[in-house]
């Protein structure tokens, strides 16, 4: 070796020994913004950025997957990416606040009793409604009563049409794919049960008789627990019922069986291409996704084969789905229905402090009516301890004389041009309603999705780490791809997201200072269409489930209660839009009441694919 290659080779060594042992690699940004506590930068502006991320499935998201769990991917791929879609902001910023871990907010006024059943009056929405003969609508709890009370028909003859309702649909092409798991004897027997308690004018609540069923995340007793998996609590069925389902059977429900959701909860579109699962159909279009994660609940409602079901919110779940598919969606405020058994047997609770449990329904009357029967303190769920008496009158007053309602017209505006046009409409329906319309603006809408994103991906992978090890071959490619970003959000990030959830609090605190609700478009495009590849592989994440999440992730930041309700439909291909009504915490009166008056202001139309229960 020559003088000058000798050189070169110590030089390239020292630079190297340098590079690796010497240089400093950790601290932060050169120059850290900083925030005054419990204020917002005037000069900030809107802020709140759109995803940019091109859409992977077939071969290609294969090879990503696999990239994206090796040494280059978890190393160097996904911390670039996730730089680049501005996921390490909150590691540029000083925040002042102190973490919050749970979005709980205290409230003055007396505490529903533990162990008790709900104490609100339910009898004005549950009375029969005049409905144009020329207008459509979903047969909602209302008629269900009526039906069983004037002896019309009885809730055995019901379950039999639900249980022909979800045969049929499996049988179209491409099948519904709503109910994945049911038991004809199960419907039957439950049935038969609320046909002798109406026989002997007894039924145990407006739920008696009333077909509903629950998303596969939460135990439903006799079906197998298993998050939209193939893998996963696949070994024994459930023998101990969710608190959810539970309430159901103690209001007499008929659980007509087990809903389709998007594999563990990770998405946004419903797309799901486990065999034992498939993707569920939008029963407005079969050939667009249903948003999700609670696919099947959204799409069972729509299609009418039953009136309400049950779903889970962590990022829009609940929500999402049912803007989508043109049925009602609400989360209450955190802690107000219990979330014990949703989590997969002996994992801990998926998104503990962002996870809520609430109803996909026909009307807005219907969300009430589940959520009044199903909230309240379970003591095997802490966080829902301690919550005030639930409100509901006046839900079907639609003069909305005195109500505040809230408007950021920069986020409102930042959705698709037909939606947008939809919901200014609906803002002039409630002026006409006496609502009162108030400018508001938002502060930190990016931070405050960076905040979500963060605790999604640390509540999800520490939850799932035995299962992401062991079961990793049997999870589906968008799943893999996900749980491997669990090694690059550092703890410092997440410290910095509960710190900002802080700060979003206090925000939205000073905001209902101001209004009553706030209202926002529920998705920001219509639903996407579907492709081959995707049903067969699956999707990754890319700019339409950023649109589709941009309103979703305040309401589980903060705990906030939040529904959404259908506003319209696209002129081109009649998919449903949706508007979202949310609240100050604990609130869920006056937001359902807001709802109601938008509702009543909607014309709605018939889906493709339509089961009818009672005509």
């Amino acid at each position: 070796m020559d003088v000058g290659s000798s050189l070169f080779l110590l030089g390239s060594s020292a630079v190297a020994v340098w590079y690796i042992f010497v240089r400093r690699a950790t601290g932060g940004p050169a120059n850290f913004l900083h925030r005054k506590t419990g204020k917002a930068d005037p000069s900030a502006g809107y802020g709140l950025k759109t995803a940019s991320l091109p859409p992977v499935t077939g071969f290609p998201l294969k090879i990503l997957t696999t990239v994206l769990n090796s040494v280059f991917g978890t190393k160097i791929l996904i911390p670039n990416a996730y730089k680049n879609s501005n996921g390490d902001l909150l590691r540029k910023i000083v925040i002042p606040e102190d973490p919050t871990m749970y979005p709980i907010m205290p409230f003055d006024g007396p505490s529903i009793p533990l162990g008790s059943k709900t104490s609100t009056d339910l009898a004005d929405l549950t009375r029969p409604r005049s409905r144009s003969p020329d207008d459509f609508h979903h047969w909602e709890v209302a008629d269900f009563i009526q039906a069983y009370t004037s002896e019309t028909m009885t809730p055995t003859e019901v379950a039999e049409r639900a249980i022909r309702a979800i045969q049929d649909s499996d049988r179209r092409k491409p099948p519904l794919r709503a109910i994945i798991q049911y038991n004809v004897e199960e419907i039957r027997k439950m049935a038969a049960a609320s046909t002798e308690r109406y026989r002997n004018n007894s039924p145990l609540s407006p739920l008696d008789g009333v077909p509903v069923c629950i998303k596969e995340e939460l135990a439903v007793v006799p079906y197998y627990h298993r998050s939209g998996t193939d893998c996963l609590g696949c070994d024994a069925p459930s023998t101990v019922d969710s608190t959810v389902v539970a309430k159901l059977r103690e209001a007499g429900a008929v659980i007509l069986g087990v809903a389709n959701m998007h594999e563990l909860g990770m998405g946004v579109t419903g797309c799901n291409p486990n065999k034992l699962h498939g993707t569920a159909r939008n029963p407005y279009n079969p050939q667009h996704f249903t948003g999700g994660s609670s696919s099947g609940s959204a799409s069972a409602v729509g299609a009418g084969i039953c009136p309400i079901a049950i779903g889970t919110d962590a990022g829009g779940s609940v929500r999402i789905p049912s803007a989508l598919c043109g049925v009602v969606g609400l989360k209450g405020t955190f802690g107000r229905v219990s979330d014990h058994g949703g989590k997969l047997p002996d994992t801990p609770c998926e998104c503990a402090s962002l996870l809520h449990v609430g109803p996909i329904a026909a009307s807005v009357r219907d969300a009430a009516i589940a959520f009044a029967l199903t909230a309240g303190p379970d003591p095997k769920y802490p966080h829902g301890l301690n919550q005030p008496i639930i409100n509901l009158e006046n839900l079907d007053n639609t003069n909305l004389t005195g109500i505040r309602v809230g408007v950021d017209w920069r986020y409102l505006r930042h959705s698709s041009n037909c939606i947008v046009a939809a919901c200014e409409k609906t803002i002039e329906h409630l002026e006409n309603c006496g609502a009162n319309i108030v400018d508001v603006q938002i502060p930190e809408l990016e931070e405050a999705r960076i905040a979500h994103t963060c605790i999604v991906v640390m509540e999800m992978a520490a939850a799932m780490a035995e299962s992401f090890s062991k079961q990793y071959d049997k999870l589906t490619l968008p799943s893999r791809g996900l749980l491997a970003m669990r090694d690059t959000v550092p703890a410092f990030d997440y410290i910095q997201a509960m710190k900002q959830r802080t700060r979003t609090m206090n925000f939205l605190k000073e905001i209902f200072n101001k209004v009553d609700v706030i209202i926002t478009p529920g998705t920001g495009i219509l639903a996407p269409r579907t492709n081959p590849g995707e049903l067969t592989y699956g999707k990754a994440p890319d700019e339409k489930d950023s649109a589709l999440m941009r309103y979703m992730f305040l309401g589980n930041l903060a705990g906030i209660p939040a529904v959404t309700v259908p506003i319209g439909y696209s002129s081109n291909n009649n998919l449903p839009m949706s508007l979202q009504v949310q609240a100050g915490w604990w609130q869920e009166g006056v937001m359902l009441r807001v709802a109601h008056a938008v509702e009543k202001g909607t014309k709605h139309a018939k889906p493709q694919v339509h089961f009818s229960l009672l005509g």
